[in-house]
């Protein structure tokens, strides 16, 4: 998904590098809970963020900080389990017609919202219609607008949505105008959950400072900028959690995040920059690493309408002058894979044999020319805005270098993430990281969301990127159920895209994550960030008794 991305308490240096700074188990972390006392026999997550999520509302969530928190507040219809596939929530079963277009879905009728009402179906038709309402605003939007008479709700041409009802409290029914391949994959995702009307509408602005859902755990405090908590939903619908409060600790520099896991101060953490070698030389710190390659990108994006990316032959020379190899081995010590598609590998289709654009600064330098800007001349400086984490610095840096030998001169930018998200949806930058982490795993969530020129700003395709050829592909492809065919159209739009360059490939990133030896149940995927973990189910987690190792 979208867009992503951080008290000390370290230990003395030497006694870090000699791996003697031992987590403190459980049972000895009474006295760092930050609750009173009456509950310190409380079991305490401490999840590290490194940002203070922009939003709590699902019709919002557009980065994967906000989407970690949310993820364990709200519910919707269908879920992905860990191995990534469909599988049930609040919808306990459903129908999908012959003819791809109708979706029955059967309620269990024991969900309650935090408040304590019960969830029926046309809460779901109020959440499905707030979304297509205008004046919610939301940036996903227009990923119900294949919903029979959604586009026309949208515009104010109709009352309510043909295509969304609820026949009777516990069935909900979706009509789709055209057929469209991944659209259980689309329910799944965060936007899509359930809200209850009368906790919106009783303080429509308030609603993302104080949400109410029916996930896993229930909302309890948020000190902007230091923690969110949440507590324990003990009639959680599949069952109660196995920790009591999750504490979401924004913290956002790698290394503080670090110090604080080996000090026993987090439950699980990233593994910061110039790290993993000591990491692994260590065998108790080894054994605390897990995760696997991630559907997650880390590439740079071009403003494809504004001067001067609106020249392809610039891109071009951008994406060859970068040694993508040197920063994945000596940046990411190896925890990433050379992007050279735009669709991750582990989906159904997958360019395999795609060249993408490997390191030539020759050729690089043949693409400026062309571009007309032989050796930087007549180029004005080009700022390069990324986010505040020190590996995105460490990263620019190195991309600032490879572009200077060609002899274009670049300025690195840095602000905080929600700064940073407004100004990239509002077109302003030219040239800027570009991350995303699999919304669904789907080709259709990396070619359409992202790259269909409808899909211009907020909701997705932040390089405005616009090809007519482009566009016929990547919508005839999510129209088509049969997956032979639409691998076929998505290898045409891949070829576009490549030929076009409105992004600088960079990396697929591994999500290798230190994880405490005394907690249990934390299943990583590949549609996981780290540290978010978004994908990961926190209720299955539990802590085991015991002394940590030393």
């Amino acid at each position: 998904m979208q867009w992503q991305r951080l008290v000390l308490r370290a230990c003395l240096t030497a006694v870090v590098v000699a791996g003697a700074c031992v987590p403190r188990p459980p049972e000895e972390r009474a006295s760092l809970s930050p609750f009173k006392p009456e509950t310190v026999r409380e079991s305490v997550y401490r999840f590290p963020l490194p940002a203070d999520p922009p939003t709590l509302d699902p019709a919002h969530v557009t980065d994967t900080v906000s989407d970690s928190v949310m993820k364990r507040l709200f519910d919707g219809l269908v879920r992905f389990d860990t191995e990534l596939k469909i599988a049930p929530s609040i919808a306990e079963s459903w129908i999908v017609s012959e003819d791809g277009l109708t979706y029955k879905f059967f309620l269990r009728k024991d969900v309650e919202f935090h408040n304590g009402r019960v969830v029926v179906s046309d809460d779901f038709l109020y959440s499905f219609t707030r979304i297509l309402d205008a004046a919610t605003r939301s940036e996903r939007a227009q990923m119900l607008f294949l919903v029979k008479g959604a586009r026309e709700f949208y515009e104010g041409k109709v009352k309510q949505v043909e295509g969304l009802e609820a026949p009777d409290e516990h069935t909900f029914k979706i009509t789709l105008a055209k057929p469209y391949a991944p659209f259980l994959g689309v329910l799944a995702m965060t936007n899509f959950c359930v809200v209850p009307r009368e906790e919106v509408e009783k303080d429509a602005e308030g609603f993302a400072q104080h949400p109410v859902g029916t996930g896993a755990f229930v909302f309890s405090s948020w000190d902007r900028d230091n923690q969110v908590v949440l507590k324990a939903n003990r009639k959680y619908f599949r069952g109660s959690p196995k920790i009591d409060v999750l504490v979401f600790k924004i913290t956002p520099d790698e290394n503080t995040r670090y110090q604080m896991f080996m000090n026993g101060d987090l439950e699980h953490t990233d593994i910061p920059f110039g790290k993993m070698a000591e990491i692994m030389r260590d065998p108790t710190r080894a054994a605390m690493v897990h995760g696997v390659t991630a559907m997650d990108m880390y590439c740079y994006g071009f403003q494809t309408q504004k001067a001067p990316f609106d020249n392809k032959f610039l891109r071009l020379a951008f994406n060859y002058a970068v040694d993508k190899e040197s920063v994945i081995k000596n940046i990411l010590e190896s925890r990433g894979e050379w992007q050279k598609t735009y669709v991750p590998p582990g989906s159904f289709y997958f360019k395999q044999d795609s060249a993408g654009y490997p390191y030539d600064p020759e050729k690089a330098r043949k693409y400026l020319a062309r571009a007309g800007y032989p050796g930087g001349k007549g180029l004005a400086e080009v700022t390069l805005n990324i986010d505040q984490q020190q590996l995105s610095r460490q990263i620019a840096q190195q991309v600032q270098e490879d572009l200077r030998q060609i002899g274009v001169k670049v300025r690195l930018e840095q602000t905080d993430w929600a700064t940073f998200l407004d100004r990239v949806y509002a077109g302003e930058p030219s040239f800027f990281q570009n991350t995303w982490l699999a919304d669904y795993p789907d080709p259709d969530n990396w070619l359409y969301v992202l790259l269909e020129s409808t899909q211009a700003g907020a909701q997705g395709n932040i390089t405005r990127f616009a090809h007519s050829k482009f566009d016929h592909y990547v919508r005839m492809a999510r129209q088509t159920v049969d997956e032979n065919e639409r691998a076929y159209l998505y290898g045409k739009a891949e070829d576009v895209a490549l030929a076009a360059a409105p992004w600088l490939l960079l990396y697929w990133r591994k999500n290798l994550t230190l994880v405490q030896p005394y907690v249990k149940g934390l299943t990583i995927t590949a549609m996981d960030r780290t540290p978010q973990l978004n994908n990961t189910p926190m209720d299955k987690v539990y802590f085991v008794s015991g002394k940590a190792p030393d």
